[in-house]
């Protein structure tokens, strides 16, 4: 049976469209944030994800690029949304999702297109392979060059990424708890708002939430599974992270962490033994006073 999953932060939404596809005959289910979409993938492979474009605490579009490139994720990506249809076009072409559906067909609509993007119940793989983007979409920006020093990254990004109003956001990826919890405590006493992750999965999950995603990211070169070096690249190759500077850190030499930095596409590097969290509150001062 063609398995179909539904992501939307609304229930009752969710369970509408849930019951309009398992009436036709797929096997569908639905999930409302991240975590509970993480347990959904866990229960087996799906013909398509349908994906909410404006959720509280995550963009749809972002979701797709990080089942893509993280999760390896090879069903069908499609977003759903209410947003007027060319900017929901724009997304889809922009994030590599395979196609998108507008909520305002109704659940008729939805259905159709979903017949459309993977057979009728029961014919199509229920691991179909990615689609190719179209030939147009423009390729992934390429990593900024680093410098030959421990850089001076400008100030935090505006527009989406700051409000003007909301202080600087750091995020401190690092295996060493304490390492990090130092550093979190001087630059939280300097006005900064700062987030801590253990792992790049789930300081993915932190950069993909609006509520929490970084200005800038203090990330550990040396940690297990996927290392600072890869997941630098990641940032760097996502077009919708584009605004997020990354400092690399690291106990390496200093030839060795400027050669890490420039392939990584970093936008510059601290030693581990420099005063890492005064030259990160340097890189992104002034902090504004609280509210």
């Amino acid at each position: 049976m063609s398995r179909v999953l539904v992501i939307d932060d609304s229930p009752m939404l969710v369970e509408l469209t849930v019951r309009a596809l398992t009436a036709a005959g797929y096997q569908a289910s639905g999930a409302v944030d991240l975590a509970s979409l993480e347990q959904k993938l866990t229960e087996g492979p799906a013909a398509l994800i349908l994906m909410d474009v404006n959720m509280p605490e995550m963009f749809g579009d972002d979701v797709v690029e990080y089942l893509r490139t993280m999760k390896k994720v090879s069903s069908k990506l499609v977003l759903y949304s209410d947003i007027p249809e060319h900017e929901l076009a724009t997304k889809a072409k922009t994030s590599g999702a395979d196609g998108y559906i507008v909520k305002g067909q109704g659940l008729e609509g939805v259905l159709a297109e979903v017949i459309k993007l993977i057979g009728p119940p029961g014919m199509e793989s229920t691991s179909p392979a990615p689609s190719p983007p179209p030939p147009d979409s423009p390729p992934a920006s390429s990593p900024p060059p680093a410098s030959s020093g421990p850089a001076t990254p400008a100030a935090p990004a505006t527009g989406s990424q700051a409000s003007g109003k909301r202080k600087p956001r750091i995020l401190i990826v690092d295996d060493s708890e304490m390492t990090a919890r130092i550093i979190e405590a001087d630059l939280v006493a300097k006005g900064f708002e700062v987030h801590y992750a253990d792992t790049a999965d789930k300081a993915t999950k932190i950069i993909l939430k609006k509520q929490t995603r970084p200005d800038l990211v203090l990330l550990d070169v040396r940690m297990p599974n996927v290392n600072g070096e890869q997941f630098c690249r990641f940032i760097k190759s996502n077009s919708l992270f584009k605004g997020i500077k990354v400092l690399l850190c690291s106990g390496e030499n200093v030839e060795e962490l400027q050669r890490i930095c420039r392939e990584a596409g970093a936008d510059g590097y601290v030693p581990k033994d420099a005063v890492m969290s005064s030259l990160v509150a340097r890189e992104l001062s002034p902090a504004p006073t609280q509210e």
